[in-house]
């Protein structure tokens, strides 16, 4: 199995003592495919990327993943804008924007904007402003806000290697504060742990405090777009008389690149049908 076909694993666990639910990722499969789809990035943006990506596995593991969720961030730092889209079928894409300068990729002034949706229903947007810290917190502060969950969040990605993974620890009701304290002591010192060795088997004992973790679900995800000719050729559709003159302007085809993978379209004119009214 080469590695653009090797998946990304999401566990979903609950401890022996039934006092602690969390999810574990390896996310290091999506490194290859974030490091393949956007060429123009540098390392240190793709691991912004591959966090943002891991941020989306763990707020979908959260509903076994039964829905589609999208991760919009905007940002005043480095990356200006990034997405995270999330399929229940086992398909996962996102695009950051960078921007000029240096300093910190994410902070304030911003939103983080997360979107739940099942084809079924309207989709559930929760959005709040950035707050304080990196990303971790600011997860832990959408299910604090949106979803009045108290959860503990970590994220991880080498730009040299590409290890890179994450948890999302809760508190079942009526946890002893003898466990809280333990699991704290535990939350702790991951942090002398290697990203190598944090695999889902590491992290399921490492927070059930040796083997014997329930795995509720386990969920494979592939880094992989799903843009087609077809897809785009319906959205440019709905482009009025003005914006098709506009993209059209020196009247041959147009090389249109998706900005999840960077796949490139030629699109003609005629490859649109009839001009739309003015907007």
């Amino acid at each position: 199995m080469s590695e653009a076909d090797t998946p990304a694993l999401v566990v979903r666990a609950l401890t022996a003592d039934r006092h602690i639910r969390f999810s574990a990722l390896d996310a290091s499969p999506l490194w290859d495919g974030v490091r393949r789809g956007h060429p123009h990035l540098e390392a240190e943006a793709c691991a912004v990327l591959v966090e943002v990506l891991s941020s989306a596995l763990l707020l979908q593991a959260r509903n076994f993943f039964s829905e589609r969720l999208q991760i919009h961030l905007r940002s005043a730092g480095r990356a200006r804008a990034v997405v995270a889209d999330s399929w229940p079928d086992g398909d996962i894409r996102g695009v950051l924007d960078e921007g000029a300068g240096a300093g910190p990729w994410l902070q304030g002034p911003g939103l983080l904007q997360v979107t739940r949706s099942t084809g079924s229903d309207a989709p559930y947007v929760g959005t709040l402003e950035l707050v304080e810290g990196p990303l971790q917190a600011q997860l832990e502060a959408y299910l604090l806000q949106s979803e009045q969950v108290q959860a503990s969040v970590h994220l991880w990605c080498d730009p040299g290697t590409g290890e890179s993974g994450g948890l999302l620890v809760e508190l079942m009701p009526e946890c002893p504060p003898e466990r809280l304290r333990a699991l704290v002591e535990a939350l702790e010192g991951l942090d002398v742990v290697p990203f190598w060795e944090r695999t889902p088997e590491f992290l399921s004992s490492w927070i059930n405090q040796g083997p014997g973790a329930e795995v509720l679900n386990t969920t494979a995800m592939r880094y992989r777009c799903r843009c087609s000719r077809e897809s785009l050729l319906e959205a440019l559709a709905g482009f009025g008389r003005a914006k098709r003159h506009e993209m059209f302007k020196d009247g041959g085809p147009v090389q249109v690149r998706c900005d999840y993978c960077g796949k490139d379209y030629t699109i003609a004119p005629g490859d649109l049908g009839p001009e739309g009214e003015e907007p």
